[in-house]
């Protein structure tokens, strides 16, 4: 069974909404609603909580700063945001701050609960609207403060990754075989030391290659 708890500081509605939606889940267990971040963190010295899905309208540092203090003195708790505008700063701020999950206000509820079972199992998760929002950002660091060590078709396919191509996709663009493409990619994150996109993207955010 999997605790979990949800946060929202603005929208009781959209925070009742979802722990109904999650409960419905044989192997969820809601253990938590809450509108407060006072209330959490009173709620969590006893009661079990896997997975925390925060709700974050636009940046606030209250809710970063409660990912913080959950990433550093309550690391057993996995924080999954739920970006309800798109705000890029929140995204990538969030991030920085030790959250293990992203999703948007536009991803289904399949989409939650597989987020929940990858925190659960020690995976972080990110839907593919929050890669390519952080992938073209991290683009276009690359071109104004320069490419490093990647070739110029390193680069272009790594903006063709970033507009959520496909390997064939790519292959298909350029000219050249899908292999070509997977090798291509397997460099790249050679060259990065990186074992997936993922990882770039925390890295970039982390190391604040890319700006706000």
């Amino acid at each position: 069974m999997i605790a979990v708890a949800l946060l929202d500081l603005q929208s009781p509605l959209l925070l009742e909404s979802h722990a109904s939606l999650l409960s419905a889940k044989e192997d969820i267990s809601v253990t938590g609603q809450f509108s407060r971040v006072s209330d959490f963190i009173r709620a969590s010295r006893t009661v079990t909580i896997n997975v925390l899905i925060i709700h974050l309208h636009k940046f606030h540092s209250e809710e970063i700063d409660l990912i913080k203090k959950i990433s550093s003195e309550m690391s057993r708790i996995k924080v999954l945001v739920i970006s309800m505008e798109n705000d890029e700063r929140a995204v990538y701020e969030s991030i920085r701050a030790g959250a293990k999950g992203l999703l948007t206000k536009n991803d289904t509820a399949g989409e939650v609960v597989m987020a929940i079972y990858s925190l659960r199992n020690g995976y972080d998760y990110f839907t593919k609207p929050i890669s390519e929002i952080l992938l073209n950002n991290y683009i276009r660091q690359l071109d104004e403060s320069g490419s490093g060590n990647l070739s110029k078709r390193e680069i272009e396919i790594i903006r063709f990754w970033g507009e959520g191509l496909s390997n064939p996709e790519i292959a298909e663009r350029m000219n050249i075989s899908t292999r070509t493409v997977e090798s291509h990619k397997n460099h790249i994150m050679q060259k990065l030391n990186f074992k997936t996109n993922i990882d770039l993207l925390k890295f970039a955010i982390k190391n604040n290659l890319i700006e706000i």
